[in-house]
């Protein structure tokens, strides 16, 4: 009767708040247990293939309020890495670090680049960082073992997500690791550097934890998603050149592409960077000329002509920032998740539910079948490129990690990594532009790539 439904759902409501109770005391337990607990929960927080909704919103916040290391312990690493007192290597040096996060702070300072000055950014690992997640994360995987045996926690597959993360989260500690990554962009991205560019890093000042790199003159892309500005659709289509690149290109992702790690600039005509000022100051002008306003520079008797500087020289740049975490995809790898990305064009959700079935080097899904059917009936809704409103494809990526983790289905974390990479570059692409459909962009060049091999298109032109 209705007493019993009333019942029941009481019963609900308690029991989602005690779990709710239950993420936030784990969310408190991280942050005050160290940088490995910390990492681990900013990385869980993008699983949804493992965790349910609710646990990956409350652990979402640990990417905020990172810890800092004091002035006096940075100048400590500095001098042990380099053997010379920080005022002999550098200018000038600020004390206060740019931005910080679980493993290393940056720090802005000035010194001599080939005999003239230059501004460079100086990231320093947190002290004993490396020591602490080494036993943080040797007592936590006996934890997830336990905590696995018991029946309420077992859909958590805590002991697998620990496993999975444990060696990127070794592998970050060592800067010179993070060193590699850029060099390797840097190189891949050369030949395009007018339009996607990376730091410079000074290579004789790499050590395991302190790197010293150019300083890099830009706005993040997080302004431009909450303003409407002319070169918003330019940006997109930067950003999706970017990614499929790297897919399929270089084979050599960035996986921690969220908006803090990807700025904006713009050049001139002469590749020269222009400041934003100047940049504002000129598309002021643009929009006073077009409106028949006199301008600066401009006499009345133009009739409101073209402004002494349009802007219409200029064209945006991406700089990536922050290469800690990138996958480098190997032939299965690279196979299963672009025909998994083509099966979502094609609408085929069997296809799709086959192809990630192979993303775990040991498949668990106890019901294979019974994921593809769910598989299929998601796809049939949610995938059809002729709908007026296309195909959502952020939505498509959770709808899937969420059957996922409904099925058990077992998924690795460079896996996880190319999803996640995916939904964020669809977030990053329809805050800058609302009107963007990333599957229309990208449908065409992953064609005829499954077709030929080979990357057509618009890539970087």
């Amino acid at each position: 009767g209705s007493g019993t439904r009333q019942a029941r759902a009481a019963w609900q409501r308690l029991a989602v708040g005690l779990r709710v109770v239950a993420w936030r005391l784990l969310l408190f337990a991280c942050r005050t247990s160290g940088p490995a607990l910390i990492k681990w929960g900013q990385w869980s927080s993008t699983r949804g293939d493992l965790f349910p909704p609710d646990f990956c919103s409350i652990m979402s916040s640990l990417h905020e309020g990172a810890p800092v290391h004091s002035f006096k312990q940075t100048r400590a690493a500095v001098e042990a890495a380099y053997g010379l007192p920080l005022e002999r290597m550098f200018i000038s040096f600020e004390e206060k670090p740019l931005a910080s996060g679980s493993i290393a702070q940056v720090h802005r300072a000035c010194m001599l680049v080939d005999g003239a000055p230059s501004r460079v950014v100086v990231k320093v690992r947190h002290p004993g960082v490396a020591s602490r997640i080494s036993r943080d994360f040797t007592l936590f995987k006996g934890l997830a073992g336990l905590a696995s045996r018991l029946r309420s926690l077992k859909s958590l597959s805590l002991r697998e997500s620990v496993s999975q993360f444990s060696a990127t989260m070794t592998a970050q500690c060592d800067l010179r690791v993070e060193a590699a990554h850029l060099v390797r962009f840097a190189d891949n991205f050369k030949g395009v550097a007018a339009q996607v560019t990376t730091p410079r890093l000074l290579r004789g000042l790499v050590r395991e934890g302190v790197l010293v790199e150019s300083w890099e003159e830009g706005r993040s892309v997080a302004h431009y998603t909450h303003n409407r500005t002319p070169i918003n659709a330019q940006i997109v289509a930067l950003g999706v050149d970017t990614y499929l690149g790297m897919l399929l290109k270089h084979n050599f992702v960035h996986t921690d592409l969220h908006p803090g790690n990807i700025m904006v600039r713009m050049l001139d005509g002469r590749g020269n960077v222009v400041s934003m000022s100047e940049y504002e100051r000129r598309q002021q002008e643009q929009q006073q000329a077009a409106a028949g306003a006199p301008t600066k520079g401009s006499s009345s008797s133009s009739g409101g002509g073209a402004p002494a500087a349009a802007g219409s020289d200029l064209r945006a740049q991406l700089v990536l920032l922050d290469f800690g975490l990138a996958e480098e995809l190997g032939p299965l790898v690279r196979h299963h998740f672009i025909s998994f990305l083509n099966s979502i064009m094609s609408g085929d959700g069997r296809r799709a539910a086959s192809h990630l079935l192979r993303w775990g080097a040991v498949q668990r899904c106890p019901q294979p079948e019974a994921f593809s059917v769910d598989m299929e009936r998601m796809f049939a809704e949610q995938c059809n490129v002729h709908s007026e409103k296309g195909i959502d494809l952020d939505g498509v990526m959770k709808g899937v990690l969420a059957l996922a983790r409904k099925h058990e289905v077992t998924i690795d974390s460079g896996y996880a990594s190319l999803v996640i990479a995916v939904c964020v570059l669809v977030g990053f692409a329809t805050g800058l532009d609302p009107q963007v459909n990333i599957a229309d962009a990208a449908s065409a060049c992953l064609l005829a790539y499954s077709l030929s091999g080979r990357v057509m298109g618009r890539l970087y032109s």
